[in-house]
């Protein structure tokens, strides 16, 4: 119990007694009518616990335990309050806005961590900025995850009104020039077995679930402890957020804010994911999500893969290699099939497709199974490129080995290429390349056990093409491992051989990339035939950094322009 008893009296402090706030404004811009840090923890229950404000008169009253669920590598939290209004003006819409106080953990609403989740002290700065907010969700015994409607209440609010709430009495009676609120936060509902609504009268009582996604990491267990701070805010407008992990079409979200019978209001989306309304319904594109002061975002986020770590594998790129190789964990097994070899003489371009089946062989179920390419001490020139042999003479029946770093370095991954009617063509059923946020390559060095000296590098190959990356015991797909090399390269020969390394992973999350040589039509399609195996669908986009705009329900766009295929070089030469 003593976590939690540390717990209260944190939240007493924080509080500390009751302060004077502004009365509620009428119809115009958002009010402030004070400030709260809730407690977000599975531990037993604290009591009655009233936090009071003398002018707006509301009290909080936390009933419970917040719950924990788990899908993927992430888990679910949702902590309830029931919300009073003891005073004798109505609100409406009384929202908690996420606020970003000096001090707090990682620039975010989170402070006063007593448990998170197993995950040690050191490690939860970098953590927390990963925390999003989500409407609340229920997770199905097969991992899928759906909206709670009766208890969505997450909002994306729009940023010229939170930059405004600074400006306030209200905001300056509780925090200072450094804290900064942020533009999301939940919404009170008051709902019956009929139907739920944004207003509170005097003496009715309401409900606001604070929800959160919080990665698993290296944790165990799932205890959590800590304390949200929120600006408490009247919005004059009803709003609903449209979801997009669990995915939302912008009709169900224009549906849930019907329900809630208010004349007006406004569906608030996500703007790389915004679809077209229904007639008649109004509507705002948020084009981001804060999560901290510091620049974490919503969407950043929900993108960032979680990975697992299983072993380091050397695979070889010959047509004469048929070495069954596993990993060095034992989880995973690659047997050498099809080697396709196809030349773009007009292009000046070789491109190299080894197949492997790849068979789990570990007792557990191994979701989307991807090679990690990494740069070992000896490669040539800071790549995954361990040797590079030409073709085979006499003397030299395993071919001579070829030692100059920039033919190395001239290697770029790609999608495996067939030869089409006039000139190569990608084989989109065979799409396995995948690209990475430098963030997310540095989370899985720290976590894969490699050396300082080994380098993972921002880009790998995925199991399963168009078909599932979920491998059972005993199951059996393929994987594409395929690069484009000059066909010609100064006096060098013409390569026969390459040994290239790799860390074998899982990863929590599906995501298609774009290679070189692919549209984002291309893209968008090959993303479009897995939402019937996946609910949610990253879809990567690495030509540029315009915006990739998707309204496909289910495809979360992202945008990784700056690839290192080498510890010096791009994906694009």
């Amino acid at each position: 119990m003593r976590p939690f008893l540390l717990i209260t009296l944190l939240l007493l402090t924080a509080c500390g007694s009751p302060a004077t706030t502004p009365p509620s404004a009428p119809p115009g811009p958002p009010a402030v009518l004070g400030g709260v840090a809730l407690p977000v923890t599975t531990g037993a229950a604290l009591g009655v616990q009233a936090l009071t404000f003398r002018e707006g008169d509301v009290t909080f009253t936390r009933p419970g335990a917040a719950s924990v669920q788990s899908a993927g590598g992430f888990d679910y939290l949702r902590a309830q309050f029931e919300v009073k209004n003891v005073g004798t003006t109505p609100f409406d819409n009384l929202t908690l806005v996420a606020v970003a106080k000096q001090g707090n953990v990682g620039g975010t609403p989170i402070k006063a961590i007593t448990d998170f989740g197993g995950v040690p002290s050191s490690d939860q700065a970098a953590l927390v900025p990963l925390v999003t907010p989500t409407p609340a969700v229920a997770v199905a015994a097969s991992g899928a995850l759906s909206l709670v409607p009766d208890a969505a209440d997450f909002v994306a609010l729009p940023d010229a009104e939170v930059t405004a709430l600074p400006g306030q009495s209200g905001w300056n009676a509780f925090y200072g020039p450094q804290d900064t609120p942020l533009n999301y936060g939940f919404t009170v509902s008051r709902c019956s077995a009929a139907a739920c609504t944004r207003t509170l009268k005097p003496g009715e009582s309401g409900t606001v679930n604070v929800a959160l996604r919080v990665p698993k990491g290296t944790a165990v267990g799932a205890s959590y402890g800590f304390l949200m701070n929120f600006a408490l805010v009247n919005d004059p407008v009803t709003r609903v957020t449209r979801s997009v992990v669990p995915p939302e079409s912008a009709a169900a979200a224009a549906a849930r804010l019907d329900a809630l019978g208010a004349s007006g209001g406004e569906v608030m989306q996500l703007e790389p994911t915004a679809q077209a309304l229904p007639a008649g319904r109004a509507g705002q594109t948020v084009p981001s999500v804060r999560l901290s002061r510091d620049g974490a975002d919503l969407l950043t986020a929900l993108t960032t893969v979680q990975t697992t770590p299983l072993g380091a594998v050397n695979l070889a790129l010959n047509p004469d290699d048929r070495t069954v190789t596993q990993d060095s964990s034992g989880a995973l097994e690659f047997t050498p099939g099809v080697f396709t070899d196809v030349d773009d003489v007009h292009g000046g371009m070789r491109y190299v497709t080894r197949t492997f089946e790849v068979r789990n062989v570990s007792g557990r179920t191994l979701p989307n199974v991807t090679l990690r390419a990494i740069a070992r001490p000896g490669n040539l020139g800071g790549t995954a490129v361990v040797e590079v042999r030409g073709a085979p003479t006499v003397s030299e029946p395993q071919g001579p080995l070829i030692t100059d770093s920039a033919f190395a370095q001239a290697f770029r991954p790609v999608h495996r290429t067939v030869l089409g009617a006039s000139s190569p063509e990608i084989d989109a059923g065979g799409a396995s390349f995948q690209a990475y946020r430098a963030a997310e390559n540095q989370a899985l060095q720290a976590r894969a056990g490699l050396g300082a000296d080994v380098t993972v590098l921002e880009y790998g190959f995925t199991v399963g093409g168009s078909g599932t990356r979920t491998l059972a015991p005993g199951d059996v797909t393929r994987i594409n491992v395929a690069y484009r090399f000059p066909r010609r390269f100064g006096t060098q020969q013409r390569p026969f051989a390459m040994t290239l390394s790799f860390v074998a992973v899982t990863e929590d999350g599906v995501r298609v990339s774009q290679a070189v040589g692919e549209s984002r039509a291309q893209l968008v399609d090959r993303a479009q035939g897995l939402l019937g195996t996946a609910q949610v669908v990253q879809v990567n986009a690495t030509d540029g950094t315009d915006p990739l705009e998707s309204d496909v329900t289910g495809l979360l766009p992202m945008i990784t322009p700056d690839v290192r295929v080498g510890t010096q070089t791009g994906l694009r030469p």
